[in-house]
């Protein structure tokens, strides 16, 4: 495989997020300038102090975009919008990155049709990196909430079935093992069988070094605190849980490719659920419309000797 030499040390690694920004259900704008101006603080930060060069936004309308890309407005970082309506709902779906690093090729709808409904399964994007000659698939999700999808409905597996049925429609079609990245709001756990069983997203990361079918999903660790002291212990607030309040809803999984690769890896070291102190006060508290914190994870281009 051929080696890029004498890249720039940022262009060492490229850092994927995503946050469900609450500022717009179904697409429909419920937020106020006051609720926006703490959306771009957020991804300023994303930015800024965590180095996002691709943030993928959740619950986001038109209107909010523009206020957002306006007032986020940053030399190099492009934002886009990838809200489509789909039968009697939308994707609320979009996106900020860096164009100096990233050039975003393709974007398609992945949807299934059910009993005259069309369910969104993902968002699905091919980009390119600076210095890299392989193609990265991005499938971005926005789940049912389980208040409209219960954990236990049958649309809960067919979520996950028709999104790994993408993923191998991508394996199949590519010589090497591709590189592919889920994120999103999937209204499910890491243990859900959605994720875990269909998907075939593991907490392995032996096994899935070992078997390239596989997914890893690093999130697994973020479901229970360790002290009290610990602030979060998940990426959802739900302020009425009876039996937890924190959920691990918000998710980044990595396919075998950034564990068993040569080209890019996947960093071990990056906490993964970005924590503002007073955003995550904003998020628990009982008068905000805030409940998602945002999530990050980071690839690294592999060092080669010589």
């Amino acid at each position: 495989m051929e080696v890029n030499i004498g890249l720039h040390e940022i262009d060492q690694k490229v850092v994927f997020a995503w946050w469900n920004t609450s500022l717009a259900p179904s697409a429909v704008s419920r937020s106020s300038d006051d609720q926006r101006n703490v959306a771009c603080s957020v991804i300023m930060y994303l930015i800024e102090v965590c180095g996002a060069d691709f943030i993928a936004l959740g619950e986001m309308s038109g209107e909010d975009l523009e206020y957002i890309s306006r007032e986020c407005g940053r030399t190099g970082y492009l934002f886009s919008s990838e809200i489509t309506k789909v039968g009697r709902s939308v994707f609320d779906i979009c996106y900020a990155y860096n164009s100096s690093k990233i050039f975003v090729a393709t974007s398609k709808d992945i949807l299934s049709e059910k009993g005259g409904s069309t369910l969104k399964i993902a968002k699905k994007l091919e980009l390119v990196v600076k210095g890299s000659s392989s193609l990265f698939y991005l499938f971005i999700s926005h789940w049912p909430s389980r208040l409209w999808c219960d954990k236990n409905d049958a649309n809960r597996h067919l979520f996950g079935i028709r999104l790994r049925d993408s993923i191998d429609q991508v394996i199949d079609s590519v010589e090497h093992n591709p590189f592919v990245i889920l994120l999103g709001d999937y209204n499910d756990e890491p243990f859900d069988e959605s994720l875990s069983e269909h998907v075939m997203a593991s907490r392995d990361v032996d096994l899935v070094n070992h078997r390239d079918h596989l997914f890893y999903n690093p999130f697994w660790k973020y479901l229970c605190k360790k002290t009290s002291d610990n602030q979060v212990s998940g990426s959802y607030f739900y302020k009425s849980g009876k039996l937890t309040k924190w959920h691990t809803f918000d998710q980044l999984i990595f396919s075998h490719a950034f564990i068993g690769s040569n080209e890019w890896a996947l960093s071990h070291t990056c906490d993964h659920i970005v924590e503002i102190p007073e955003f995550t006060e904003l998020v628990k508290s009982s008068e905000s419309k805030f409940d998602h914190l945002p999530v990050y994870g980071i690839i690294e281009k592999v060092a080669h000797d010589g």
